[in-house]
Order: C-alpha cells, then structure tokens, then sequence
C-alpha cells in the first residue's frame, strides 16, 4: 500500500487529526470499559469467588438476598450439600476510629464456600466470634488482630485473616460463623447456595432457585448501571464511525482530482478503495495503540477508590471494535472513489 503511506506522509497534519480523534475516543472507551468491569467487580467479586451454580431464595424476595427469609423448614427441606448463607449489612469501626460500611455473611467453616476462600494474611479462622474479611479492609488501615465493632450492637468482631476479591454491591465483606451473627439477625438464613443447578423437584414450596448469574442481575443497581454504560460505549461507537467516514470523506472530495488523473493513468479503483481502506486501518490501528498505552498509565496512576479494571480481554474486545468501526467509516468516501470518471475530472 505505498499510494496509502505515501499520501499519509505527505498529508500529515490532516491524518495526524484524524488519529487524534480516534485516539481520543478510544481513550474514552477504553476509561468506561474499565470502570464498567471496575464496578461490576465491586457489586459481584464474592459471588464469583463462591464458585456456584444456583442459590434458593425466598420467592417473595424477588432475588434479593437482603429480602429474603428462610424457615427453618425450608432450609431443612433443601439437599444438605448446599452453603446457607445469612447476611447482614452494617457499619464497622475499630478501636481506634476506622470505619467502613460492610456486608457481614455468616457461613459454616466447613461449607464449599468457605473451603473456597484464599486468604493473602493471616488464618482462615471463624470460630469464636473471629472473621475472615476483605483486603479493602487492610488497605483502609485495618490490621490482622484488631476489633470490628458492629454499630447499635455490642458485638465484637476479631480480624484472623484477609481474603481477595471480597466485595458485594459495592460493599466490602466480612465472613463470620453463624453464631457470631445469631445477635444481630436472629439466626436467620437468607439464602442457601448450592455447587449444581437443582432439579426443581428438590426445590420447596415457597423458595425460588436462581442461577448464580440471575442473581447477579437482581443485585441493586447492578442491571441499570450496566446498562448505562453499555449504551455510553456503544454511542462511542457509533461516534467513531461518524467520525472517520466525514473526515476521510472530506479528504476524498478535496482529493478527487488526483484520483481522477490516477485512473486515467490506469490506476484501477480496487487499488484506491484498497488504499484507502488500508488508512483506516492504520490510522485506526495507531490511536488504540496510543489509547491503550494512556489507559494502562491512567489506571495504575488512578487512586484504589476509582474502582477501574482494564484486562486483557476488554482491551482486545474494545480495540478490534474500534478498527471495525473505523473500516465501516472508509465505505461512504469508498462510494466517492468508485464514482470518479477520469474525464469529467480532468475536462475531456
């Protein structure tokens, strides 16, 4: 493609615009990419962590745990190989002032779940009103020995160990026993959370069984967060292809004599749509290498508190969008080149 580098050389503050422009919305794009995973991870890392396949609700709670209430019957009526979970959302503070919004879940020390958890410091121990929490709480000032006190409550909760990737809606965790919880809830068992999805033969009047990624969905907020920024990202989208199909169209009209003499020259009109398909790409292809490089930059330069991820996976979802998109752009001054008659342009 020597015509396509050659005339992007000669030309270049016109294509270094435009790559600026696709640089700067492939910024963009990448930024609320990582801050949508970012913020899913914070409504939905423990649950992954769990590594389940379903978990039975009250039907009444339209899956929401904080909303649903277990009987005794009920969880009795459940397979015995399931995680019963109970849960409680308070205010934490230490000794010395710390204080942190917390979601306390009660399990069994030997359930799968618990089995599950890794822990980066200290021990995995539960018993005797200890807790297993979550590593934000060690980069909040918390350390490995010090008292959670429980707000309007006089229990006391003992930091053993720290666990990664412990957060659910957005709220840090703090895994306790059952009989820790016992004073604040009751003893009540809001969910049981099973390995396998359950025939629903098993399933008892009352309950209702959701698979683990229903009920992520059913989180509050969760949905309508991600929602919003799917409909910002795709609307880039649509912004890049606007973009580069009006300044390459510009570019085309401004040039349509010198294609002219081209084909008169014998210069074939594949050969031009090639050429200038071939700029797309490459200017394309340049602003998300640059875009990319900035994201990697501004997400580890950001603060813990901006809840920002960029795996991977997203930047190459992002990046090949981003070229399609801009490949789609070059088809309307496409259109402009196979149109030109070398006659008319240079008056025969």
């Amino acid at each position: 493609m020597f015509l396509a580098i050659k005339e992007m050389l000669h030309e270049k503050l016109r294509y270094s615009l435009i790559v600026a422009l696709i640089f700067l919305v492939s910024y963009l794009l990448i930024i609320l990419t990582g801050l949508a995973t970012g913020l899913a991870n914070l409504n939905k890392a423990a649950i992954n962590e769990w590594d389940a396949s379903s978990i039975v609700l009250n039907s009444d709670s339209e899956g929401r745990l904080q909303q649903s209430f277990l009987s005794q019957d009920e969880v009795a009526s459940l397979p015995n190989n399931g995680t019963r979970i109970s849960q409680y959302s308070t205010l934490v503070k230490s000794e010395n002032g710390l204080k942190e919004n917390a979601q306390l879940v009660a399990l069994d020390s030997k359930s799968f779940i618990f089995k599950k958890l890794k822990i980066t410091s200290g021990s995995k121990n539960i018993r005797n009103n200890a807790g297993v929490v979550s590593d934000k709480f060690k980069s909040d000032g918390f350390k490995i020995g010090d008292y959670l006190l429980v707000a309007n409550s006089s229990l006391r909760i003992k930091i053993t160990g720290f666990t990664p990737r412990a957060t659910l809606s957005a709220l840090p965790v703090v895994y306790i026993s059952p009989d820790t919880i016992q004073s604040l809830n009751k003893g009540v068992t809001n969910a049981v959370v099973f390995k396998n999805t359950l025939n629903n033969s098993k399933i008892p009047k009352g309950t209702n069984q959701l698979s683990i990624g229903s009920f992520i969905n059913k989180l509050p907020g969760y949905s309508a967060q991600q929602l919003t920024f799917n409909f910002m990202i795709g609307f880039l989208y649509i912004i890049i292809l606007i973009v580069i199909s009006i300044f390459l169209y510009i570019l085309t009209v401004q040039k349509l004599p010198n294609l002219g003499v081209l084909k008169a020259q014998g210069v074939s009109t594949q050969y031009l749509v090639l050429s200038t398909l071939f700029q797309s790409f490459i200017m394309s292809v340049i602003g998300v290498i640059i875009a990319i490089i900035l994201g990697e930059i501004t997400a580890i330069t950001l603060p813990s508190e901006v809840p920002i991820v960029i795996d991977k996976s997203n930047i190459i979802v992002t990046g090949i969008g981003i070229i399609i998109m801009s490949l789609l752009g070059a088809l309307i001054p496409i259109r402009q080149i196979a149109k030109v008659d070398p006659y008319k342009i240079i008056g025969g």
